[in-house]
């Protein structure tokens, strides 16, 4: 376990099911909703829900999805329809031949639910979080976030009484539209987030970079502010 507890958090090449399956196995994911992005109104929130089960329906990880792909984007709208039939985002993204990136945006403790727990065979009442940008992109094309990602991990997967660890602290950016604020082109971050987790490739842009922290925080709050209000109805509808 010991290996697994203290890896780090993939962001390029490697996708987390990767390191999932080498501990636990097979893994598919349970979706339980995926939004038709054509379908949605314009201004509508665009949610997938899903649990990455492993072959016993043991729960390993949770995973909460804001989409926010331009559903004029066809080619990115038939691979979510695929996703949506129950393929794992990352590796249906990888078989139509996308490189995969993550754009870690916070890494946190959080409190779960007793159905959640229960779901990981735990009795924890904490789990470790994180939230990230999805990128995706084709040679020659401009790299696309498919959407906004919680992953709640397995207590047993990632031990919530180790806390956040200097890498997590490290791996951690601005969001993608603060930068692009400040001035950085999305294809000049997508190439940044090849940096090594011991790297900071953001050192020559350092006041860019403040700034659009900065532009993040009061962002990132108000998606912790969602998660909560949309996992406190999900388990009120559990309760029922």
């Amino acid at each position: 376990m010991e290996s697994f507890q203290h890896e780090h958090f993939p962001v390029k090449d490697k996708l987390h099911t990767d390191i999932l399956e080498k501990k636990y196995g097979p893994i598919h994911a349970e979706v339980l909703r995926h939004d038709n992005v054509r379908e949605v109104k314009k201004g509508t929130e665009r949610i997938r829900e899903a649990r990455l089960v492993d072959r016993k329906n043991i729960l390993r990880t949770y995973a909460l999805t804001f989409l926010t792909y331009d559903k004029e984007n066809s080619e990115i709208a038939d691979i979510d329809d695929k996703i949506r039939q129950g393929g794992l985002i990352g590796q249906t993204f990888r078989e139509h031949g996308y490189t995969i990136k993550k754009n870690v945006i916070d890494v946190f403790i959080m409190p779960i639910s007793a159905k959640m727990s229960d779901d990981f065979k735990v009795e924890a009442k904490e789990a470790k979080a994180r939230l990230t940008e999805f990128y995706a992109k084709k040679a020659g094309v401009t790299p696309t976030i498919y959407g906004t990602v919680l992953e709640i991990y397995s207590p047993d997967f990632k031990d919530p009484a180790d806390g956040i660890n200097e890498v997590d602290i490290n791996q951690v950016n601005p969001l993608t539209g603060a930068l692009q604020g400040v001035g950085v082109p999305i294809d000049e971050i997508w190439e940044r987030l090849d940096r090594a987790t011991e790297n900071n490739e953001w050192d020559d842009l350092k006041e860019r970079y403040e700034q659009a922290r900065q532009l993040s925080r009061p962002v990132v709050q108000s998606l912790h502010e969602k998660i909560a209000q949309y996992l406190g109805k999900v388990t009120a509808i559990d309760k029922d």
